[in-house]
């Protein structure tokens, strides 16, 4: 398929047109006499009223857009492990603010569909993902390409039962058993936002602008004994907000997408056990709270290598959800560009190199180390190796180009995808609208790109660890990850440079 852009103008014509019609009627009607019936002005403003609204609507319509969003609450209702800090100790003990998935379908005039659900939490597993397809499967004929995840990576919410990152946490038990039940309920609270978001699918206009925030700072500090983290004031950072307002045809918001290139890691400290979203929960209450009829959904962007500045605390948190919405509102309040035609998407999933897995016999070693996170490394592998007899050589890693019209490109990565990428694929397709979206299906691990990899540090080593990979990247994981990249992209109709 192909979009058809509809002429901007039509509708004023079109209003402007039917109102002298509608004048020149309520002029002429009736016989020519002193005594010819004249219609009271409130009957003419009720007419004007009835045909402004008519049209109105049906350019909604003639931008081929029906859109559903639904909401849900996923707090955990009692203590739990959080996810993201190895350095934690125990379950949570508080909730600040509640966690929430999200749900945004839009199907288009030829009847093609795309469904974009925003979780709150640290990490999505391809199992994870897979169970939430099925549960859609079941109840719509929806590739399951078509329904992408993505995590808020917030480091204060729940950690999944089929977490990569389970390792991290020395759990009991009855935590284990917790973490079940509570992967369960999430689940179904996705499906369940799906299928209220598919089912309310009604008329829309979707509009589209970027603005700036600037609290994300690069947190990869250069010193002697090599790359820590820190605050990197003169480090690549991407302080794009973009964002796509959802409006009725009377012009009422009642669905907003936005996004930033940041870690949701502002809390710890006194904080450190409280069940939070962070900056991004913030943001979304300020947006609501202006706009009482709207779903604020947000889409995180590649910014694996930035941190929130300052850090440490809930107010921390708050201050900079405070300043993404205020970005927000500002460009809501705004004229934006509205968006128009078919959506065309491509996905891949690109098998990104590993450095060559270790010995049996190295695994062994491994496997009774003092340091848990080694010990489920090794016994991860050793297990593979008797599943399957071989062991991980490639990290596979989903790409996806979602095209709204000529007008608006969601640019979808699996993992946490540094801000390289993201600065790079905007300068690739600057004749587009790119909005790059990491931590999109799945996340494996981390995806530095060259210069990370051999500057090495966490994001090119040491996290590694923590995801259950030995080794890291060879070199090649830039060109082949750009090269995926251009292939969705070209799939979905752009011109690639």
């Amino acid at each position: 398929m192909k979009s058809q852009t509809e002429p901007l103008n039509e509708p004023e014509h079109r209003s402007e047109g039917d109102a002298r019609m509608v004048f020149r009627l309520w002029q002429t009607s009736g016989p020519r006499s002193h005594r010819a019936f004249r219609p009271p002005v409130w009957m003419l403003a009720v007419v004007l009223g009835t045909i402004l609204l008519s049209l109105t609507g049906q350019a909604a319509e003639r931008t081929g857009y029906r859109v559903g969003v639904a909401s849900r609450d996923v707090t955990p209702k009692e203590p739990i492990w959080l996810g993201g800090y190895g350095s934690r100790e125990h379950p949570s003990t508080g909730v600040d603010q509640p966690l929430r998935t999200q749900a945004l379908a839009i199907r288009d005039r030829q009847g093609e569909r795309f469904v974009l659900v925003a979780v709150d939490n640290c990490e999505i597993s391809k199992a994870f993902r897979d169970s939430v397809w099925e549960g859609i499967q079941q109840e719509h004929s929806l590739e399951r390409r078509r329904v992408m995840l993505v995590a808020s990576h917030t480091h204060s919410a729940p950690v999944l039962a089929n977490s990569n990152l389970l390792g991290m946490y020395p759990l009991s038990e009855k935590d284990s058993q917790r973490l079940e039940e509570y992967t369960k309920r999430l689940r179904r609270q996705i499906v369940s936002a799906v299928n209220e978001a598919l089912a309310d699918l009604r008329p829309a206009r979707l509009s589209y602008a970027n603005g700036k925030a600037t609290f994300a700072v690069n947190r990869r500090a250069y010193t002697p004994d090599g790359m820590a983290f820190g605050e990197n004031l003169d480090g690549p950072t991407l302080w794009d907000v973009p964002v796509l307002k959802i409006s009725a045809p009377n012009g009422a918001i009642f669905g907003v997408v936005f996004g930033y290139s940041c870690h949701a890691t502002t809390i710890s400290g006194d904080d450190f056990y409280t069940v939070s979203s962070d900056f991004v929960g913030y943001a979304r209450e300020h947006i609501e709270r202006l706009f009482p009829q709207a779903t604020a959904i947000f889409a995180t962007g590649m910014g694996a290598d930035s941190n929130p500045m300052p850090r440490g605390s809930l107010r921390n948190a708050k201050k900079h959800g405070l300043q993404l919405a205020g970005t927000v509102v500002g460009l809501l309040n705004r004229p934006m560009r509205q968006i128009r035609g078919e959506i065309e998407m491509a996905y891949r999933e690109i098998d990104l190199p590993l450095t060559s897995p270790p010995s049996r016999n190295e695994l062994k070693k491994d496997a009774k180390s003092d340091n848990r996170h080694t010990r489920h490394r090794a016994k991860r592998y050793l297990r593979r190796l008797e599943e399957t007899g071989k062991l991980p050589d490639s990290v596979s890693t989903p790409v996806a180009a979602i095209r709204l019209g000529h007008d608006l490109t969601w640019l979808a990565v699996a993992g946490e995808v540094v801000v390289d990428y993201g600065l790079q694929f905007k300068r690739m397709f600057q004749e587009t609208k790119v909005w790059p979206i990491g931590y999109a299906y799945q996340v494996p691990c981390y995806i530095p790109s060259i210069r990370i990899l051999l500057e090495g540090g966490y994001e090119a080593e040491h996290s590694m660890l923590y995801y259950g990979y030995y080794g890291k990247f060879k070199p090649q994981v830039e060109p082949r990850l750009v090269g995926g990249v251009r292939k969705v992209m070209q799939q979905s109709g752009h011109r690639v440079p």
